[in-house]
């Protein structure tokens, strides 16, 4: 059983701190009508922008406060979206209450895999905001039997000793960066390939997809690809896929 999976940062802060806005939610919206996928982690569909994101199966979680974190794909939620909202921030970041959404889907073999998509805090010196903020994301996952899928915007820096301790502390948990398991380890960030990156040399590779067994289920990533959309991208980051063949 083979999973596609997709994760992406739709750039949704308002104009003047964005460009083309509804436009690149229109292509995005198109984009998802010609491609399949069962999972779709979205980060910054702020309200009341999502509102108008013509998805049928796009899932929200029921909050008063505004994650940006939504779940869509073609496997089915089986239990209320939930988000757990980081006690730490810094800079801009704190204009919004970013966090973790978690949820269950079942997979077509009947069996239920955790679902966590995050957003973490923005900026090179924020590392170790970032640090905390894996701390408290990590805390109900490590307690979770089932297999996770855990994808977002991490904003990890690789240049940055305080966020490769992060990305550590992930794998000392047990869960396996996909694009690392391949060797396709691609920025997804990337100034010389997206136009709405004005700060040229800009080079990251801040979204991610890891993956943890559990419940006698293996996860394994097959392929990674960093989803260069032409003719125009949807976001100032690239999506980023990755396929998942799942084996008890």
């Amino acid at each position: 059983m083979d999973l596609d999976i997709l994760t992406v940062n739709l750039w949704g802060l308002p104009w003047p701190l964005t460009r083309e806005r509804h436009a690149r939610k229109r292509r995005f919206t198109e984009h998802l009508a010609r491609r399949a996928y069962d999972l779709v982690g979205i980060q910054e569909l702020w309200w009341p922008w999502r509102r108008t994101l013509a998805l049928a199966s796009l899932a929200l979680p029921r909050t008063r406060r505004d994650s940006g974190l939504a779940l869509a794909g073609r496997l089915p939620v089986r239990d209320e979206l939930r988000v757990r909202h980081f006690r730490h921030g810094g800079g801009v970041d704190r204009l919004k209450r970013k966090g973790a959404l978690r949820a269950s889907v079942e997979m077509p073999s009947g069996d239920l895999l955790s679902v966590c998509v995050a957003h973490l805090q923005a900026g090179r010196r924020y590392a170790a905001v970032r640090a905390r903020q894996l701390r408290q994301l990590l805390d109900p996952l490590l307690v979770e039997r089932r297999p996770v899928a855990l994808m977002g915007d991490f904003n990890f820096h690789d240049e940055c000793e305080e966020d490769r301790r992060s990305a550590e502390h992930l794998r000392s948990a047990g869960f396996a960066d996909a694009a690392l398991e391949l060797a396709q380890a691609e920025p997804t960030y990337h100034s010389e390939s997206n136009a709405y990156l004005r700060s040229r040399h800009r080079a990251h590779r801040f979204d991610r997809v890891y993956l943890r067994d559990g419940g006698g289920l293996r996860l394994r990533p097959l392929e990674t690809e960093v989803m260069h959309l032409r003719p125009r991208p949807v976001s100032d980051h690239h999506p980023l896929r990755v396929r998942v063949r799942v084996s008890g």
